[in-house]
């Protein structure tokens, strides 16, 4: 029996769901449909969690519905399925709650504040995810930087933003930072940009990085 979620936004796990399968996660590019069953020679149930699926794909690929496989469509898909027998469809009803940069941002300057495991795994599975974080905190430590030395009507002036609630935060870290480890923290910057310029995107490096970072600024 094939289940479909039906899902505003792809989910990673099934958990939320309480669904009583046992399943293991697999990638779109790790799966051929149309041998399936050579692929896999176990019970579980194939939760493809990275990519979502429609009527026309899965009958292009020749599909067979009798298959254990968990896909995810949009809503706008389903109507489609509504001719295929032996099907489970499973509405996800649950509001996946948004993450911004700042919200890593704030655990890293924040030395009460444990890193977010699921923040953390989203911020750096991904590369455009990571990039978000890395533009927004990058330009966070250079406002820090500049205004060790310079007036925040100055900084604002130079990276063309307005000195709104930004800068008082800025104020309140340069009150307790150590100068030296901003430097640090800068280092890591430049030593990770050159990485993703000369080299394919690394989860890992781009873990490490937000861990070195909290473990130098966290006040």
């Amino acid at each position: 029996m094939t289940y479909l979620i039906v899902t505003d936004k792809l989910i990673d796990n099934l958990e939320s769901l309480d669904l009583n399968l046992q399943y293991q996660k697999v990638a779109k590019d790790e799966v051929n449909l149309k041998e399936q069953n050579l692929l896999f020679h176990d019970d579980l149930y194939k939760f493809i969690n990275d990519a979502y699926f429609t009527y026309k794909h899965l009958l292009d690929s020749e599909y067979n519905f009798s298959s254990k496989y968990i896909f995810q469509i949009k809503k706008s898909n389903l109507q489609k399925f509504q001719d295929i027998d032996g099907l489970t469809v499973i509405h996800n009803t649950s509001k996946e709650k948004e993450k911004f940069p700042w919200d890593v941002s704030n655990i890293i300057f924040n030395k009460n504040k444990n890193l977010d495991i699921d923040l953390l795994h989203y911020f750096s599975d991904k590369e455009s995810n990571f990039r978000s974080f890395f533009n927004f905190f990058t330009k966070e430590i250079f406002r820090l930087k500049l205004l060790v030395n310079n007036n925040p009507d100055v900084v604002a002036a130079i990276l063309n933003e307005k000195k709104d609630y930004k800068y008082e935060k800025a104020d309140n870290l340069l009150n307790k930072l150590d100068k030296t480890n901003l430097d640090v923290a800068i280092n890591l910057v430049y030593k990770l940009e050159e990485k993703m310029i000369k080299s394919s995107y690394n989860q890992e490096n781009s873990k490490r990085f937000i861990i070195a970072v909290k473990q130098r600024l966290q006040v």
